[in-house]
């Protein structure tokens, strides 16, 4: 326990020194201390390969359809890690010069959330917006219609999501707050 205390501290320490520079587009919520970013970096990413399921796989293959690599119909089955997801996620992770194990790792994560985040907040729709959303429904537990838009009940719902992890509740879903969600897992 000791030793795992540390390294999240002695990681906490590298990445918030690194966030130092960084441009404030990278934080979600401005007034977000860079304590809590660095907590929320730290938290470990779930590691998901094919025949496993769970609300994170939803929500990856709609980043996945966002970029272009998940040709397959999200709500068909949505949580099941399956064939069409092994092939999108092994062309995003060759694409982007990763090692091709085709499983949701922290390094697919990782470059993944690079890839697709910048910001959403009102007013923004598409597949990245519902797997937002179905984060907020299945493992959070709010009332939202999954329809891809970025409206009032959405930004009220990362609202309350955000102020459970610290982060300066905006309402806007960028990287920290991404991360929280799925890495926070309710």
């Amino acid at each position: 326990m000791r030793k795992t205390a540390t390294a999240i501290a002695a990681g906490a320490v590298v990445f918030t020194a690194g966030l130092a520079g960084a441009p404030m587009a990278l934080a979600d919520g401005p007034d977000t201390s860079p304590q809590v970013r660095a907590e929320i970096e730290a938290l470990p990413w779930p590691s998901y390969s094919q025949g496993d399921t769970s609300p994170d796989i939803a929500s990856a293959k709609y980043l996945l359809k966002a970029e272009g690599y998940y040709k397959g119909d999200v709500e068909t089955d949505p949580e099941s890690f399956d064939a069409e997801l092994v092939q999108a996620v092994a062309a995003f992770d060759k694409a982007n010069d990763l090692p091709a194990d085709s499983s949701l790792d922290s390094e697919t994560w990782n470059t993944l959330r690079g890839a697709v985040f910048g910001e959403y907040g009102p007013g923004t729709s598409g597949a990245v917006v519902c797997g937002i959303q179905y984060l907020l429904i299945h493992d959070y537990g709010k009332k939202l219609d999954l329809d891809c838009q970025y409206g009032p009940a959405t930004t009220k719902a990362v609202k309350e999501v955000q102020g459970q992890f610290d982060i300066d509740a905006d309402g806007i879903t960028g990287p920290i707050t991404y991360r929280a969600l799925v890495a926070g897992g309710a």
